[in-house]
């Protein structure tokens, strides 16, 4: 087995459905992939309805009864894995035909790399008027030229190096965010170099930009800012403490001079005025350094 793609989900079964869809649809062997959903407790159907799949291709649907994070789901996926090339994508990403196969390409050149795709983001509405060959899309590929050293929207690794690093660190639990970096992280310490296959790129499917309630976008914004912490608390260096923005502290001791926070609604009207938008942008930084201000009560750090 060549590869494995490894999905976390977690009601998301509209898009996990399309995303599936795309990966059945390879131009690579059949019995040289397989597919493994860890689905992290949902509730919507999703188990049904890959159930109800039929795949060209080997299919695994590895169910939680109850929520235990993204990195427990992927170190699940990890060790139920047979190919020798993980690839990693999350349930709201659709590959083109080749996606397995370039990722696969490069890992042939060199077993100690990190392959890194771009994940181009495109609006739902907008799926049928910008296929995978849209100029518009290539181009966005091509000059796709930053990202992080590990995103688990679209990036591979050989299975044996992410067994010698025993996997995503479950301390991160079930909050949101940083698992992924901090992987990348150790794994570049192990001696992998990080490159860009601009040819494994993918389509990233967004909601709209500015949600009707902001009220899951600021409790994951809020998640997102307390695991940043932990991630500087095992990485304690000054580049890491820049990477989580400390700064929003100040931002948001600035904003508080100005703002009574309880005072807003975050339930906002459906509108896209800049009035609309700034307020969105000055409540995830609220949110953000909430979530840093918990993690440093949390994780004793000063």
């Amino acid at each position: 087995m060549d590869a494995s793609i490894v999905i976390a989900t977690y009601n998301r079964k509209p898009l996990l459905e399309k995303c599936l869809n795309c990966l059945f649809n390879q131009d690579y062997p059949k019995d040289r992939y397989e597919i493994i959903v860890v689905d992290d407790g949902s509730t919507d159907g999703t188990g049904q309805m890959i159930k109800r799949k039929k795949s060209p291709c080997k299919l695994k649907y590895l169910p939680h009864s109850k929520r235990k994070g993204p990195a427990k789901s992927r170190n699940l996926g990890i060790s139920s894995s047979k190919g020798e090339v993980v690839i990693f994508v999350d349930s709201d990403i659709l590959a083109p035909p080749q996606f397995i196969k370039e990722h696969i390409r490069f890992h042939k050149i060199n077993p100690n790399l990190i392959v890194d795709g771009p994940a181009i983001s495109i609006n739902e509405k907008d799926i049928s008027s910008t296929p995978f060959n849209h100029p518009k899309v290539k181009a966005l590929a091509f000059f796709d030229l930053f990202g992080a050293s590990f995103i688990t929207a679209n990036t591979s690794c050989r299975k044996e190096n992410l067994v010698k690093v025993k996997g995503f660190d479950e301390e991160f639990d079930i909050g949101f965010g940083w698992e992924d970096k901090e992987l990348g992280l150790r794994l570049k310490e192990m001696g992998l170099k990080r490159v860009k296959n601009r040819q494994a790129y993918a389509l990233h499917l967004q909601k709209e930009k500015l949600p009707q309630n902001l009220i899951s976008l600021c409790t994951k914004r809020k998640q997102i800012g307390t695991n940043a912490i932990l991630y500087y608390k095992k990485h304690p260096e000054a580049k890491i403490r820049k990477e989580i923005k400390l700064r929003y502290l100040s931002y948001d001791k600035f904003l508080s001079f100005f703002i009574k926070w309880e005072k807003i609604p975050l339930k906002l009207k459906e509108n896209k005025t800049h009035l609309t938008k700034i307020w969105v942008k000055f409540y995830l930084i609220h949110s953000y350094a909430q979530g840093l201000r918990e993690g440093m009560k949390r994780y004793n750090i000063h």
